[in-house]
């Protein structure tokens, strides 16, 4: 399964960084000239359809009391309370209530099924401003009868009786930011949380109380070795959450300048070792019994994603694998952002001057939008497929298109081919598969079908390199 790490010519070969596509296209190549009119006119024309599909509320909270210095969340850190209750008393609850003032005066009704507050840390918010946000959403959303309700835990910053408190208040799943157990990773990220505090957390009755329990952890971390994350693993897999997240760190500096603090800490692993650290945290995830549910996620057979994967309903966004009931996304809070129906997608100001005056002026807080092209919804569907299953079906295609898949992507075709020359992909007439080589790679394999991604899918000099090795000439990479 992983021989291919024994490789490194071809690792060195396809050692280029593919965007994760939580979304697609990359808020980069969104327009600011969609605004607070158009947020306001696509919200009513998606929730005046009474059987619309159903939505999720997703509530942005961008503080945490340390910086770790892996993060690449918005957030601002607060060490005093004061800077939260500010932002929640003068500018979230202002944004959720204008919500609310739309959603009546157009009398509509949202189905929403689900919410999700993330940050930062949500864990800051105490039970008094807590109530106060659950009083708001719960005038729009029927907060006791969602599928699902979750909320992103520190648990450096909670306790058993927190965690019983927002089950009273309709939570009922949990996501943990796990990271690392080990002690030299956890002191170079800035994040000592050990095992036994996590433990605590989980009572038995607690894993009663919520119907989900996920871990969030990172592979590439400094000081982070194949043994470490064999015995992190290990401990992870004995707390039995019901889902797992374990996702690559990016060390990018140029965007985020505490990255730096990294490597005066400890020794980050190189691209290659990191694949063989993930394939470590891997093999211990898959022998435990989790199915395999995108390609970083992973659930017991029994959770609700395990079994979208199976009903081929799952898909995954900015909040991991989900199971694909929800079709839109209304986000709020500084930087939220999310999808309207299958054809628009908006996020929120970061800065909190530009969201304040948006929000003064009577406005929601748009920052920039992008309306979705044909295109673009067959190209996202494409990209999350093979991110997801690793598979895609091209009669199913075809039928969207009404052409040839091998017409409609000849440009991108040209690029696959050196992929399948290497063994990690294969394209047939019913199908494009990633194999199990691939897999290792589907992030880059699925970057070929972003047409707004301009940059080469692979290291041109190391692909020619290693062919003019073999062939005892000279030849030009083809990718």
């Amino acid at each position: 399964m992983h021989e291919i790490l024994n490789d490194v010519n071809l690792l060195k070969k396809y050692d280029v960084y593919a965007y994760d596509y939580t979304d697609y296209p990359h808020k980069s190549y969104w327009s600011e000239d969609l605004g607070d009119k158009d947020y306001r006119n696509t919200l009513k024309s998606i929730f005046l359809d009474k059987n619309h599909a159903p939505a999720l509320f997703y509530i942005h909270v961008p503080f945490c009391k340390k910086l770790c210095y892996y993060c690449i969340c918005h957030k601002e850190i607060a060490p005093s309370y004061d800077k939260v209750l500010k932002y929640f008393e003068n500018y979230l609850y202002v944004e959720i209530d204008m919500l609310r003032r739309l959603f009546e005066e157009n009398s509509l009704r949202p189905n929403f099924k689900e919410i999700y507050i993330g940050g930062g840390t949500p864990t800051l918010l105490e039970e008094k401003e807590f109530d106060r946000l659950m009083a708001l959403v719960g005038s729009f959303c029927d907060i006791k009868n969602m599928n699902r309700f979750c909320i992103e835990i520190d648990p450096r910053v909670c306790s058993v009786e927190r965690l019983k408190y927002y089950a009273k208040k309709g939570v009922t799943t949990i996501s943990i930011g796990v990271q690392d157990l080990d002690i030299n990773v956890q002191r170079a990220i800035n994040r000592t949380q050990s095992p036994e505090m996590i433990e605590k957390l989980l009572s038995p009755e607690i894993r009663k109380t919520f119907s989900s329990i996920n871990f969030d952890l990172l592979i590439g971390l400094p000081n982070q070795t194949r043994t470490s994350i064999r015995k992190t693993m290990e401990k992870v897999i004995s707390m039995a959450p019901d889902r797992i997240s374990m996702t690559y760190f990016h060390y990018a500096p140029k965007f985020y300048p505490h990255m730096k603090k990294l490597k005066e800490r400890g020794l980050l692993p190189d691209s290659v070792e990191k694949k063989h650290i993930f394939a470590e945290g891997l093999d211990a995830i898959t022998k435990n019994g989790y199915v395999r549910t995108g390609f970083e996620h992973f659930a017991k057979p029994g959770d609700v994603v395990a079994e979208a994967v199976r009903m081929n309903k799952a898909n995954y966004t900015s909040l991991g694998a989900v199971s694909g009931d929800c079709c839109s996304v209304v986000a709020v809070g500084r930087s939220g952002h999310g999808m309207l129906g299958d054809s628009y997608l908006f996020q929120n100001h970061y800065e909190q001057e530009q969201y304040g005056i948006a929000l003064s002026r009577g406005k929601f807080p748009i920052y920039r939008g992008h309306k979705m092209s044909a295109d673009d919804v067959l190209r996202r569907d494409i990209i999350k497929g093979l991110r997801t299953y690793f598979v895609i079906n091209i009669p199913e295609v075809e039928n969207r298109i009404n052409t040839h898949f091998s017409e409609y992507f000849s440009a991108e075709l040209d690029v696959l081919n050196e992929f399948i020359k290497d063994g990690l992909a294969v394209l047939t007439r019913e199908e494009l598969k990633i194999t199990e080589r691939g897999k290792h790679f589907s992030g880059l394999i699925a970057s070929i079908f972003d047409k707004y991604q301009k940059s080469p899918r692979c290291n041109k000099e190391v692909a020619s390199e290693a062919m003019s090795h073999q062939s005892g000439e000279q030849v030009s990479g083809g990718c």
